[in-house]
């Protein structure tokens, strides 16, 4: 059987809250100071504030619609058709934003690729960067390939 996509949107929930709290992910590392290089700082800076929109977007507007769509979808709760009209307006904004997010994950990895990380904090950075850019990576996989794709289709059965 399938993952509900409510078991999933609320595991991609949990998930979140270790992306949105950069202090949270890279404890007493998180400071200007340790970073070896002040545009991989800023370009960290940077993808956490587009991180934060874009969770609070999902966590606010879309992940609500998917879990009462998968009850829906079991019979639990009758099916109301969204503000937003259609899955699809939100999923296409929430690409959108995947697709920024990824451009500063290349940044990052750009940044620390090849490069010499000689102190015991600068080889703690990065093993704490390659995480993150993992878990993040993980994450966008599990909405664009497997949840967006579920949530359109159960939509659809449920419209016709």
């Amino acid at each position: 059987m399938e993952t509900e996509i409510d078991v999933l949107t609320e595991e991609l929930i949990r998930f979140h809250k270790s992306l949105i709290d950069e202090k949270t992910f890279f404890g007493d590392l998180w400071n200007e100071e340790s970073f070896p290089d002040k545009s991989l700082w800023e370009n960290l800076k940077r993808l956490f504030k587009e991180l934060k929109l874009h969770i609070y977007k999902e966590e606010k507007i879309l992940f609500p619609y998917l879990i009462n769509l998968s009850k829906a979808f079991r019979k639990e709760i009758p099916f109301e058709r969204p503000y937003f009209e259609s899955v699809n307006n939100p999923i296409e904004i929430m690409k959108s934003d995947h697709e920024l997010i990824f451009e500063n994950l290349n940044q990052i990895k750009m940044s620390i690729s090849g490069r010499n990380f000689n102190s015991n904090e600068e080889r703690q950075i990065l093993k704490k960067l390659k995480e993150f850019v993992d878990e993040v990576e993980s994450i966008v996989y599990l909405e664009n390939k497997i949840l967006f794709p579920r949530a359109i289709q159960i939509e659809k059965s449920l419209l016709k």
